[in-house]
């Protein structure tokens, strides 16, 4: 099962076609697990409407619950969780309990309703004896615990940083290139050393004058992959940083310690050595690891930086939520580094400060 996503990956998925090309048995009641058999190996392979027929054929053969609830995990592959919640709702009593609040809570997962999914696989965890299974609703629960605090730390990340970008202007003086937008998001990494382009681009991919910016040789260099800051810049970028430094310092003049490392190129962002200029490094590598998450969910759902806004499309729509879970997902990786209890933490740190 893939940690990040919690769907099973085929190790042998030649074996599961060759399962497939294989004439269906006849549907009479002995092959009732050959017809479901067939129903998982299409489920595995993404056919996902060749699954839903072995297993409607094999639920007629033997109904169940272990054949509910293999059809219900098809229609949640397929988008409809409305069905399958409810059919996996069914069954949170009885033998198969266990199982049903394990695939409820997948399909939870799936839609990034992170609470809520929590809450099935701690009930599912709470049901099982068998040390497997039990691992498996821990790694689940640990998963969606980790997705739930990625999404609520993003509110936190956004109200923290931003501050700290506008209260640097009073403390920036003299001269100022014409390039302050590009350049001072840059300031705590070129100061430092040279970035590639992609990182460039990637900071400031929703940024106008990255392209003019990138030209100006009198602020900075691009040789092949590398950009580079010239001595005139590095006077800039040294300024901004003092300025960082400053605003966060006058926000934060007993900042807490938080320890998450995330591999983001703004991780090596060194804006000061004073407390509060650290903890602006930490959460500006984290924010934009959000964002860079963000956009490979869009691009997954065929979006481009030129349409429109993912926030101006409506909540409940698929798209949206889509892009909303994935984004969640992926920026939840620096997150399931740490226990459950210091996630807690965290996120009480943050909104306290």
């Amino acid at each position: 099962m893939d940690p990040l996503t919690l769907k099973e990956v085929p190790t042998d998925p030649t074996a599961l076609e060759r399962l497939l090309a294989a004439p269906p048995p006849p549907p009479l009641p002995e092959t009732y697990r050959a017809w479901t058999e067939r129903g998982l190996a299409a489920r595995l392979l993404r056919r996902l409407d060749e699954a839903e027929h072995a297993l409607v054929t094999a639920l007629a053969l033997k109904p169940g619950p272990a054949a509910h609830l293999r059809l219900a995990h098809v229609w949640q592959w397929q988008g409809r969780y409305a069905e399958a919640d409810a059919e996996y709702a069914r069954w949170f009593d009885g033998p198969s309990a266990d199982f049903a609040h394990q695939h409820a809570g997948r399909s939870r997962y799936d839609q990034g309703q992170w609470r809520a999914a929590e809450a099935h696989f701690r009930h599912a965890l709470d049901l099982r004896d068998d040390e497997d299974l039990r691992a498996s609703s821990a790694l689940a629960l640990d998963a969606a615990n980790a997705c739930a605090t990625a999404a609520e730390v993003a509110p936190e990340l956004h109200r923290l940083v931003i501050p700290v970008h506008r209260r640097s202007a009073r403390y920036l003086h003299g001269e100022r290139p014409p390039h302050v937008p590009v350049l001072g998001d840059l300031a705590a990494v070129l100061a430092h050393g040279p970035m590639t382009l992609t990182e460039v681009h990637n900071l400031h991919r929703y940024t106008p004058g990255v392209a003019e910016a990138l030209a100006d040789n009198d602020w900075l260099t691009v040789d092949g992959d590398q950009v580079t800051a010239t001595a005139r810049a590095r006077t800039f970028l040294d300024m901004v940083n003092r300025a960082h430094e400053q605003a966060a310092t006058d926000l934060w003049p007993a900042p807490p310690t938080i320890e998450v490392a995330v591999g983001h190129p703004m991780a090596r962002a060194r804006t000061g050595t004073a407390p509060a200029a650290v903890l602006f490094d930490r959460l500006r590598a984290l924010r934009h690891h959000r964002a860079d998450a963000h956009d490979t969910a869009r691009r997954a759902a065929n979006l481009t930086p030129s349409d429109p806004a993912t926030d101006t499309l409506p909540p409940a729509d698929p798209t949206r939520r889509e892009i909303d879970a994935a984004t969640d997902r992926a920026a939840s990786v620096p997150y399931r580094a740490l226990s459950q209890e210091a996630r807690t933490a965290l996120l009480h740190t943050l909104q306290t400060l």
